[in-house]
């Protein structure tokens, strides 16, 4: 998670969604909360969590959820931070998950994503774990979207730049981590497609997606009660 207390932002970092590339476009302009003398000290005994800090200074996790967030800051803090994230159509975010662990042999599931003798296998595990969730990740208890600004992987470039003007900075989008993989459909057949529909309906109806695609792939993004944002 990106924090600037003088740009006013916070940006939300659903996995998979070109989170790496925003972070490294706009990473300058965050707040350098590393260089705080007891994020220092933790860092060197592997630990680069500090929800004890003063607010300013708070480190969290680059995945933390925007209800753990609101829980961490100050409520007026929080409010008057232009609070952002991306998502993705979630048949091709499992396809993009599944290359990436296969690819990165440094991650802790990269062993497991290597034993599956299959996509479809691949997909039971995440379904069963079920800790894939983009509306968890940017809505509350409640439902409700807690950000401000909810852009899409697949108008990511146009999204991006709605938010920069936003915030009144100029950063240029790079390409960072991506998966490699081909078109997503085809990792499919209609009982899958259709088992992965039913077990992400929430961030498929909340963000208007569909197997294709975009239910309106040229609808532009939404804010945190689902009105659509001009571009």
């Amino acid at each position: 998670m990106l924090i600037s207390h003088a740009h006013r932002f916070a940006f939300v970092h659903v996995p998979k969604t070109g989170g790496c590339s925003i972070g490294a476009a706009i990473g300058r302009h965050a707040d350098p909360v590393q260089d705080y003398w007891a994020n220092r000290w933790l860092g060197r005994v592997g630990i680069h969590v500090n929800h004890l800090a003063p607010y300013r200074w708070k480190r969290f996790r680059c995945h933390t959820s925007a209800d753990t967030l609101r829980a961490h800051l100050p409520p007026a803090v929080f409010a008057g931070l232009f609070k952002f994230a991306f998502v993705r159509n979630p048949w091709d975010l499992l396809v993009s998950y599944y290359h990436f662990l296969r690819r990165n042999a440094a991650h802790r599931r990269h062993g497991l994503a290597k034993r599956v003798r299959s996509f479809e296998e691949y997909v039971d595990y995440e379904l069963h774990r079920d800790k894939i969730s983009q509306s968890r990740m940017l809505a509350g208890r409640d439902g409700r979207l807690l950000v401000d600004f909810v852009g899409r992987f697949e108008t990511l470039h146009q999204d991006f730049a709605s938010v920069c003007r936003r915030l009144g900075i100029d950063a240029a989008l790079p390409h960072v981590n991506g998966s490699g993989h081909r078109d997503y459909r085809e990792f499919y057949d209609a009982r899958l497609a259709a088992r992965v529909r039913w077990h992400f309906s929430d961030d498929i109806d909340r963000f208007g997606y569909s197997f294709d695609g975009c239910a309106d792939p040229v609808a532009p993004p939404v804010d945190r009660d689902g009105v659509r944002l001009a571009a």
